[in-house]
This record gives C-alpha cells, structure tokens and sequence, in this order.
C-alpha cells in the first residue's frame, strides 16, 4: 500500500509542477499594449500567483508525506503518536495530526 501511495503522491507533484510550469511559461508570454487589457491581467496575474503558491504548498506536503512513508511515520499523529484515521488520509492525505490533535 505505501508504494501506491507514494506514486500516487509523486503522480500529483508531477501534474503541480506542471501547472506552475503552465503559470510561469504565461508569464513568460509578456502582456498586451492596451491598457484596459493590462489592468486585467493583472487581475489574472493575481489568480495565478496565487494558484502558484497553493501548488508549491501542496507539492511540499506530499513530499513530505513521501518521506514519512519511507521513515515508516506515514499515518501517525506527529503530537500524540496515535493513527490517523484512515477515512481523515483518504481526504487528506498529507494529514500529520489526528482529528483530535487538529483541533
């Protein structure tokens, strides 16, 4: 099971990085002349930005996840030692605290 979860992980870290790659590559298209146009892209530089910052976030979470895995500590709380509940993992699989601990 923890070698499907790891690939599972490193399948969702490639399809991040690929949208960042996505972000930075509209980036790198530049911006139009027309002023009404630049102000919103600007709007649309925000949005991306943002959706950048949630991606790399999320990249980091499974990575360390993955270590987890690997150090055997994948699905124990980090505060308390206990398990996590298999239905908290299966919604958040990066979760590094029990539901009681999260609160």
């Amino acid at each position: 099971m923890s070698a499907q979860l790891k690939q599972q992980f490193t399948q969702r870290i490639v399809e991040l990085q690929k949208r960042i790659d996505n972000i930075h590559q509209d980036f790198a298209d530049g911006r139009p002349a027309d002023w009404s146009e630049q102000a919103s892209e600007r709007e649309n530089d925000e949005v991306l930005n943002a959706l950048e910052s949630e991606a790399k976030v999320e990249i980091q979470l499974l990575s360390n996840a993955i270590t987890r895995i690997d150090n055997g500590h994948y699905g124990y709380c980090q505060t308390c030692g206990d398990t996590i509940n298999p239905a908290r993992l299966a919604v958040q699989p990066a979760a590094i605290k029990c539901i009681n601990c999260a609160d």
